[in-house]
């Protein structure tokens, strides 16, 4: 006889809003989350991801809303019945902040938001190297090699002047990125905030963005304007992209699921980001798609997505089967993916 598994519960808080009588008291239902509990940590994530940067400071605000009406709209669809459950209010405010942030980061700064990608892939894959959160949630990189003798206040003294580090320790900065960061950590004393750390190694590798444009009287002079190219695609180039990477999309999702999983889990740039985190920017696929693709609820998707793209050896975990098996499907993937779109 079949087990039945009972669906999992939402968050109380969420009650007022699921037992509401009608549309208005569900708005009110909402406005009451949004300006409970729940607002200081959306704020405090915000400002935790964003406050270092002076050019993204200044729109903590927009970035807030924008948490805020995609929060509105889970509330939405849960109220229709629709999607997955919010089991916990608080810690889905938080994951969703910080997937708003990331996409905020990767549309105004995308060079720095590739170097992060970098980073992130060398410490998670090289063996002398680490990234964990600490108890307070804030991700912190280390060398795990043996330790040369360190001086106190070395972890200090690479944040704030990195070039002198460089110089004194005659770090080779165009030698493989995980060799400078596995030297560079292996001189602190303590774990490094990675968010730091991101903003140190843009330094010492000349990454940086063109601020955006902004509303000084200087910038409106009309004939300034004319001055700056426009680098953007034409509108067609656009509607061309959008549709060519819709049609990719239909072929991919229409592999069978293992191929799809084992493609989709370790799609990576040539930088080694995560092409799946770069999707729902585009407007092309939502998180609910790329979940549904995957087999997995939007919660198993949001607990997945600062992990991706995932190695072999995960991904077989995921599917109960050997890495080999995980390499020859995205293999065939691969293979029958090429053969459709051309």
């Amino acid at each position: 006889m079949p087990v039945s598994i009972a669906p999992r519960p939402n968050d109380p808080r969420l009650s007022a809003l699921l037992s509401a009588a009608t549309d208005a008291d569900a708005w009110r239902a909402i406005e009451d989350l949004l300006d409970g509990d729940i607002s200081p940590l959306i704020r405090d994530t915000v400002s935790r991801r964003l406050g270092r940067s002076h050019q993204a400071v200044d729109q903590l605000d927009d970035v807030v809303g924008e948490v805020r009406l995609k929060l509105t709209q889970k509330f939405w669809s849960l109220r229709a019945g629709a999607g997955e459950p919010v089991e916990n209010l608080s810690a889905y405010s938080v994951t969703t902040s910080e997937h708003v942030c990331y996409g905020f980061l990767r549309r105004q700064f995308p060079e720095r938001t590739r170097l992060r990608n970098r980073l992130r892939y060398a410490l998670t894959h090289h063996p002398a190297l680490k990234l964990e959160a600490d108890p307070h949630g804030v991700w912190r990189c280390q060398s795990t090699a043996l330790r040369r003798p360190v001086s106190p206040g070395a972890t200090q003294a690479l944040l704030d002047g990195p070039r002198d580090v460089v110089a004194r320790l005659g770090v080779n900065l165009s030698a493989p990125l995980p060799a400078v960061v596995e030297r560079l950590l292996s001189a602190c004393e303590s774990p490094v905030e990675f968010d730091r750390f991101v903003e140190v190694m843009a330094t010492l590798l000349g990454v940086h963005d063109v601020p955006p444009v902004t509303n000084s009287p200087e910038t409106q002079s009309s004939d300034r304007l004319e001055q700056i190219p426009d680098r953007a695609p034409g509108i067609q180039e656009v509607l061309e992209q959008r549709t060519s990477l819709l049609d990719v999309w239909h072929e991919l999702v229409a592999l069978p699921a293992r191929q799809r999983v084992a493609l989709l889990l370790n799609l990576r740039d040539p930088e080694g980001g995560a092409i799946l985190q770069m999707l729902p920017a585009t407007g092309v696929v939502s998180m609910a798609q790329i979940a549904e693709a995957l087999g997995v609820s939007d919660a198993e998707l949001h607990a997945l997505w600062d992990a991706l793209p995932l190695d072999d050896l995960s991904i077989a975990g995921r599917l109960g089967l050997t890495r080999q098996q995980v390499i020859n499907l995205r293999k065939s993937g691969r293979a029958r993916l090429a053969r459709r779109v051309r």
